[in-house]
């Protein structure tokens, strides 16, 4: 069974190049015990049905009132937006999910949250992008239109919300890649998180 990397190996007679040698060390022991990482994403729903139960005060000729509705549904089918494991510095992990619009209320402003467990999300960058095409597990055909959100997993936990775009029409869909990379340090080792995104509607 090979032994781990250490100084000793590089020899003690080439001085000079003693602190490359130690940083090329660090790095390597870094990708190597990359396998203690792990990242569970889940995409959720939350509804906003706040939003205007009509209601009518005194006599009526005739009238008849209703509220709307607020329908938002995805793609994923139930499962797992990302489940992760074994995730090494450097190599991006992508999933792409199409949600889709089907209230009677428009326009409305479409959000998203994350609610994060866990130490990870320092060390773990993220990036949404909205594009077309595409899908659950079918981000081949998808095309980038602009990035929404570019940075840590925690500071997108810090955020409120993210406000993503107005939706218009009834049956409107909008498609997102979710990109996440870890950060090549050892500050990274042995470190978890659980993330659910939250999907968030309200009238415009």
């Amino acid at each position: 069974m090979a032994r781990p990397l250490t100084i000793e190996d590089f020899g003690q007679d080439n001085r000079k190049n003693d602190s490359d040698e130690r940083r090329w060390v660090t790095l390597a022991t870094a990708r190597a015990f990359a396998a203690a990482m792990s990242v569970l994403a889940i995409a959720t729903f939350v509804v906003n049905r706040s939003a205007t139960a009509l209601t009518v005060d005194g006599a009526v000729n005739a009238a008849e009132v209703a509220s709307g509705t607020i329908e938002l549904t995805d793609d994923d089918n139930g499962r797992s937006l990302f489940d992760l494991a074994d995730m090494v510095p450097g190599r991006a992990s992508s999933q792409c999910i199409t949600i889709r619009y089907d209230g009677s209320i428009v326009p409305v402003e479409l959000a998203l949250q994350a609610e994060v467990k866990g130490d990870l999300g320092p060390y773990l960058d993220v990036q949404v992008e909205q594009g077309t095409a595409g899908g659950f597990e079918d981000c081949d055909r998808f095309r980038s239109e602009k990035v929404v959100y570019n940075g840590t997993l925690a500071r997108m936990a810090a955020r409120d919300r993210i406000d993503l775009e107005r939706i218009l029409n009834q049956g409107e869909a909008r498609v997102y890649r979710f990109r996440f990379t870890l950060q090549d340090t050892n500050e990274a080792l042995g470190r978890a998180a659980t993330v659910g995104f939250v999907w968030e509607v309200k009238p415009a």
